[in-house]
């Protein structure tokens, strides 16, 4: 592929792009994923036999009730369990390997790992930064952070859901704002239109990755609490109206609790880990 470049008014002569994808074509993002699954199974096999974390899971309804287990009680059960945990020492060497192994996989794909780019985020029962081994790639030593987005979701070294719990009521407020004149307080619509609108937009960013949280009480008022002051604007309602939030979910198409909202969409998300094949 060539290409050239215009600079002034001059446009300079054509040279070979020989790095990227093609622009504007449908074929280049495609094309691209193929590309990275092939060197991601690469990576796979250049790892140790015994590389990664093993989790053990059952399927036999005996998860919460283990003292039915013929072969194995209680006990012996908290002590298998223990002695699995404790030997974590070899995973800091197995995950250094991991970084080297996967730059050099890039690099024979004509890939290079951007260090400056790269984070790294410890999650560790051990709150001390001398716990958190530090992750090298090619001599340069990545960075080690405390918190940062990942798919749009905040990751946090100390699980903590504060952070990514404001900044789901601050990107939905933003966006029932952006609505606010044009749909929620149209009076050319009605409430049951408005309400669709703000379930399919505000509501999903509300609760976007919202599965696997284990949220607090404090983390469900912040949502209930957003969850019905934009209901009161949806409906003009104000607080010297004395509407409890039953009578405002009522008139509002019968909306459920912000509450109700997430433990609808972690059920729904169990159920197809539940149906999913055991591999």
């Amino acid at each position: 592929m060539s290409a050239r470049v215009t600079v002034g008014g001059h446009e300079s002569d054509p040279f070979d792009v020989l790095v990227g994808v093609k622009q504007r074509c449908v074929l280049a993002p495609v094309i691209f994923n193929l590309f990275l699954v092939a060197v991601t199974l690469v990576f796979r096999n250049g790892l140790p036999p015994n590389a990664g974390i093993p989790i053990n899971f059952r399927l036999d309804g005996n998860l919460f009730n283990i003292s039915e287990d013929q072969s194995l009680n209680r006990h012996h059960f908290r002590l298998a369990v223990c002695r699995r945990c404790s030997n974590t020492q070899p995973y800091a060497n197995v995950l250094q390997h991991s970084p080297d192994q996967l730059a050099a996989t890039y690099q024979r794909a004509r890939l290079v790992v951007n260090t400056k780019k790269t984070e790294v985020l410890a999650q560790s029962v051990n709150t001390s930064s001398a716990a958190h081994p530090t992750f090298t790639v090619h001599g340069d030593s990545l960075n080690d952070m405390h918190q940062f987005t990942y798919l749009g979701s905040i990751l946090t070294s100390d699980c903590d859901l504060n952070n990514e719990n404001q900044q789901r009521v601050k990107l939905a407020s933003a966006a029932f704002g952006r609505l606010s004149h044009r749909v929620f307080l149209n009076r050319n619509l009605a409430i049951a239109t408005k309400i669709a609108v703000y379930k399919a937009i505000c509501i999903s960013i509300l609760l976007y990755g919202c599965e696997p949280w284990t949220p607090y009480r404090r983390h469900i008022k912040t949502l209930e609490a957003f969850h019905i002051r934009c209901l009161k604007s949806i409906l003009g309602i104000h607080w010297w109206h004395k509407v409890t939030h039953v009578e405002i979910r009522h008139r509002a198409a019968d909306i459920d609790s912000a509450e109700h909202l997430l433990l609808q969409r972690q059920l729904h998300w169990v159920g197809h880990v539940i149906h999913m094949p055991s591999n």
